[in-house]
């Protein structure tokens, strides 16, 4: 093993070496490839996007079934089975929250020294069981336990698959696939429209079973099998992985390593800390984080909004899937705009800004209680809000790139504490009581996009005036003793 890692060491450094005849010392240009390397190039790259990214889509497609299923549950009978009044149904949600958070940053500083191709796997597999016992529960309490072990499997994924896709893409590639992988996501709020619409029509009291808990069943199912056809498709890092060899792994290191990245990691130090913990950085992509999830409320109420005006539950369900499916279309095409043009903050704010002008109508008519006509066409225009997600993320992979350390933390951070509080606000912000005019809700959406187009403009300040941006961890090890080596000889 020992021998294995030297010799990888020793192809990072004469890359590193390459690298920096061609670039300055504080911001590496990427030189161009040869027709040879263009060639290798395309084969790597189309060949990462038939494994890894269509696993990471269905991964995280199944991720939101799991997650977010609890919606459709409620209108599929567990309202009236478990008695879920408004704080038991917003705690149960809220529960989730509280395992997700406490177990994603000790994960995903675990995942830089551990295999991804089976890590991430294994998450997919025990999260998705999860669910399926999860038709078992027959009170709060095991509702709530369930949640909140759900939470703890589900930590280390998201952080874990961006900080994968950052081990691999380059900047001109990683928005689009960030954004691409997130669409999965917003394509399981259009399947799990349509499987709870129609276990609502033919499975509903199937064997004695009224139908929350068969969507539990086959929602679980179903992300078990996704999760072991993982561990047969997803790569690791450039330097140690499977089924990339030769001349595509030294491009796949290289690509990296012109754009100032590391891919070797060297373990968590202060330097690491220095970098995510003082610097603003973190903190404002937290509270943008925050802001975002606060700003997609409606977007989640929405089969609850109409189950309450009074339309049957296979309706509501059903009515969310077009929604989601112009979600996802939308979200691959804000993340594919902002790798072409560059600029992830203007992105971010044209998104945010065409998303505000809706909500100031969702608040503004009627008091809150909008017109259905109304209601459909604002909840079909604010889909932009979740595309913002994406570009975020990947902004926020970019200021951190100096060492995969960095990077994994500040992932995790943002991701976990920027869930946190939006979960706890929703509780009171969302009670399910003030559907379907939740007026409430609706201000705290519009207010907190509001605050993110601020936060916004003090990120893309900062990091055009490279004030306190993060810097290069100490250089790998053995860099270090060959340095010394060489002193002594002098």
């Amino acid at each position: 093993m020992e021998k294995e890692h030297r010799e990888q060491v020793e192809t990072i450094e004469a890359l590193s070496r390459t690298s920096s005849r061609h670039s300055s010392s504080t911001t590496p240009v990427p030189a161009d490839l040869t027709p040879e390397e263009l060639e290798i190039q395309k084969k790597l790259v189309r060949k990462l996007d038939y494994r890894l990214m269509i696993w990471a889509f269905f991964a995280y497609w199944v991720n939101g079934l799991d997650r977010n299923n609890m919606p459709n549950a409620y209108t599929n009978g567990m309202k009236e089975e478990l008695e879920l009044e408004s704080s038991a149904y917003n705690w149960a949600i809220t529960m989730f929250f509280i395992g997700y958070v406490i177990l994603q940053i000790p994960a995903n500083m675990i995942i830089t020294k551990v295999r991804p191709s089976i890590m991430l796997p294994a998450v997919v597999t025990l999260w998705s069981a999860i669910v399926c016992f999860m038709a078992l529960v027959s009170n709060h309490s095991s509702l709530y336990g369930l949640r909140i072990l759900l939470g703890f499997s589900e930590a280390p994924f998201y952080p874990g698959m961006v900080f994968l896709l950052g081990n691999w893409y380059t900047r001109q590639e990683l928005g689009t696939r960030t954004a691409f992988f997130v669409a999965g996501s917003q394509f399981s709020g259009a399947f799990s429209g349509l499987i709870s619409g129609a276990i609502a029509e033919t499975l509903d009291g199937a064997h004695g079973m009224r139908g929350w808990k068969w969507l539990f069943i086959i929602e679980g199912l179903i992300g078990v099998v996704i999760g072991v056809v993982g561990f047969f498709l997803i790569p690791d890092y450039p330097h140690n992985t499977r089924f990339i060899q030769g001349e595509e792994r030294k491009l796949a290191v290289k690509r990296l390593e012109r754009q100032g990245k590391k891919v070797i990691a060297t373990g968590l130090n202060l330097n690491t800390l220095r970098n995510v913990c003082t610097t603003p950085y973190i903190y404002l992509f937290i509270l943008i984080f925050t802001c975002m999830q606060l700003g997609m409320g409606i977007l989640q109420q929405f089969a609850i909004i109409l189950r309450e005006s009074g339309y049957d539950s296979s309706f509501s369900n059903y009515m969310t899937v077009p929604v989601w499916c112009l979600a996802a279309v939308v979200i691959v095409a804000q993340g594919w705009l902002s790798d072409r043009y560059g600029e992830r903050h203007w992105h971010i704010q044209a998104g945010a800004l065409w998303t505000l002008i809706f909500y100031v109508l969702l608040v503004a008519v009627n008091a809150g209680d909008v017109p259905i006509p109304l209601l459909y066409v604002c909840v079909y225009m604010v889909v932009p809000v979740l595309g913002i997600s994406p570009i975020m993320m990947t902004w926020n992979n970019e200021i951190h790139q100096c060492d995969p350390e960095t990077r994994a933390l500040a992932i995790a951070m943002v991701n976990s504490i920027g869930n946190l509080a939006p979960n706890f606000i929703n509780v009171a912000a969302w009670t399910v009581t003030q559907a379907p005019a939740f007026r409430i809700g609706k201000i705290v959406t519009t207010a907190t996009t509001g605050v993110m187009m601020i936060l916004c403009l003090i990120v893309y300040y900062l990091e055009k005036k490279k004030i306190l941006l993060p810097k290069a961890q100490q250089r790998i090890e053995t860099e270090s003793v060959n340095e010394k080596k060489e002193a002594e000889e002098v």
